[in-house]
């Protein structure tokens, strides 16, 4: 177990560029009387084409601060554009009596991992459009070649009938070529159309990878995509018999950091601890965000007490940084977060490993926080 350090009173202060805008606290949420029908006695008075009004009475009614991502879920639910969000919010205000700030930050992650239908349809159309291209292409080629080489069979046996007829012959073959050559130019001009067709659609391909597994916020592997990659490291790690952790880190009282400042400089943290992750775990890492404030590190080819040992050492660095604010200097003090190891075990599967992870993590809660357990040392 690695206890948290005290602060160096040697660090230095550190400050990031409007970090910090608001110092004031936020008042608790009080439930609305309703879910829909009260979101709709707010939305109605506003003319049905004031988007922007109907937007601004959303944030109202649930108390939401006016930051870009409460805007870009509330524009996603009174547009009803997205009925996925449309149905997530009603749910959320159903049982809260409003929609809460840390659900809305939920809802709209999981909106921007979706990939769009209309890509989804982009691509299924691409698609369609190149194998109908490669089967005609491959049909009308098979019959044109069938065609010329009948073709040459007659002429090549009207060759030895006579000279009148074999001039002919070999009038109609070199016709017959020049045609053929024309085909050919044609089906390399249609493969060509076709590869350009398959270079799109690839990079359609890549783009709707790159939304599905990227969390859109920090910037990291969401929670499937780091998933799918512990999924592949534990099937190698077993076959070639080599250590393997993970370590689940979440930020301390980071509700508390919403409430007091706002959602925006939540954000901001948040880019700050997974920054601080990425680049201090090492080549042989990969970091993830599992969802909200909880952060994943997948060690390849490391022991769970030396994979213990530089999340400690983040850990440490991170609470060492005296947090101001660069536009009034007021000091806001320091983001701190706890963490459990788990090394895989032999036939462990990553549920498994990662529950072991969990639990650790809970036990550096109770223990006080600010604080790396492993797995079995609790």
């Amino acid at each position: 177990m690695f206890e948290g350090k005290p602060p160096l009173s040697g660090r230095r202060g550190w400050s990031l560029e409007g970090l910090f805008s608001r110092g004031e606290a936020h008042a608790p949420p009080q439930p609305a009387p309703t879910a829909r029908a009260a979101e709709a006695e707010q939305l109605d008075p506003a003319p049905a084409n004031d988007l922007f009004g109907r937007i601004g009475a959303f944030l109202k009614l649930n108390r939401l601060d006016p930051t870009p991502t409460n805007y870009d879920l509330a524009y996603r639910y009174v547009s009803s554009h997205d009925p996925a969000v449309v149905a997530a919010v009603d749910a959320a205000i159903s049982a809260d009596g409003l929609l809460r700030p840390d659900v809305a930050v939920v809802i709209l992650e999981n909106a921007l991992n979706q990939v769009s239908s209309e890509l989804i349809e982009k691509l299924i159309d691409r698609a369609h459009q190149s194998m109908t291209l490669a089967a005609d292409l491959v049909g009308q080629s098979r019959t044109d070649v069938h065609s010329y080489g009948s073709a040459l069979e007659k002429g090549a046996a009207a060759l030895g009938t006579g000279p009148e007829p074999a001039a002919r012959a070999i009038e109609l073959m070199v016709e017959l070529t020049r045609t053929m050559i024309g085909k050919t130019h044609d089906a390399e001009r249609r493969l060509a159309e076709m590869g350009s067709q398959m270079q799109e659609m690839q990079g359609s391909l890549a783009e709707a990878q790159a939304i599905a597994e990227t969390d859109p916020l920090t910037g990291l592997a969401n929670r499937r995509a780091f998933e799918t990659r512990l999924q592949r490291a534990i099937s190698q790690a077993l076959v070639e018999d080599y250590p393997l952790s993970v370590a689940f880190c979440d930020i301390d009282h980071f509700k508390s950091v919403n409430d007091t400042y706002g959602h925006d400089t939540g954000d901001r943290i948040l880019k700050l601890v997974a920054e601080t992750l990425t680049e201090g775990a090492g080549e042989d890492s990969l970091v993830g965000r599992y969802g909200g404030e909880e952060f994943l590190i997948l060690f390849d080819g490391i022991m769970a007490r030396r994979a213990a040992m530089r999340v400690d050492a983040l850990r440490d660095e991170l609470s060492g940084r005296h947090l101001v604010s660069k536009t009034t200097g007021e000091p806001l003090g320091t983001v701190t977060f706890s963490a459990g190891v788990a090394q895989l075990q032999p036939g462990e599967s990553a549920d498994a490993m990662l529950l072991r992870a969990d639990e650790a993590l809970y036990s550096a809660k109770n223990g006080g926080r600010n604080r790396v357990v492993i797995s079995g040392e609790e």
